[in-house]
């Protein structure tokens, strides 16, 4: 990344945040367990390669609910680019979590603040396919 790794968001740089991320051993074979006060960014990896990072911060129901449209039957919770594939490749990704805080609003904007520098920092094929504006830098 550029000159904004020392920026802060929240109580973080981008460069401390990214060092927080945990693995979620079961993926999205099924819905895991355990995410539902948590707000924050989540990443998908297949075959060693970053694909997707997105935020999961519903009011109620937190990473959860991000989780449950990936993997659900219908689709209404994901027509997006990234979101379809995850849906797709869901039985093959390695995911990842950054829980920037319990699920409250002042913890729910930083997660939405971080999606952005994330993807910038990061490159995931699924996200910047349709954001030009992303590969710059």
């Amino acid at each position: 990344m550029k000159n904004d790794e020392s920026t802060l968001i929240g109580p973080k740089t981008i460069e401390e945040w990214d060092q927080l991320w945990m693995p979620v051993a079961v993926g999205l074979k099924t819905l895991p367990s355990g995410l539902r006060s948590v707000v924050g960014l989540y990443r998908c990896s297949l075959g060693g390669q970053i694909s997707a990072i997105g935020t999961g911060t519903d009011r109620r129901k937190g990473m959860e609910k991000r989780f449950y449209d990936l993997i659900r039957p219908g689709d209404s919770g994901r027509n997006y680019y990234s979101g379809r594939q995850i849906h797709k490749y869901r039985d093959r990704l390695d995911v990842e979590v950054l829980e920037t805080g319990p699920n409250i609003e002042h913890w729910r904007e930083i997660a939405k603040q971080l999606r952005t520098p994330m993807i910038q920092r990061h490159r995931p094929v699924w996200n910047v396919r349709n954001a030009p504006y992303m590969r710059k830098g």
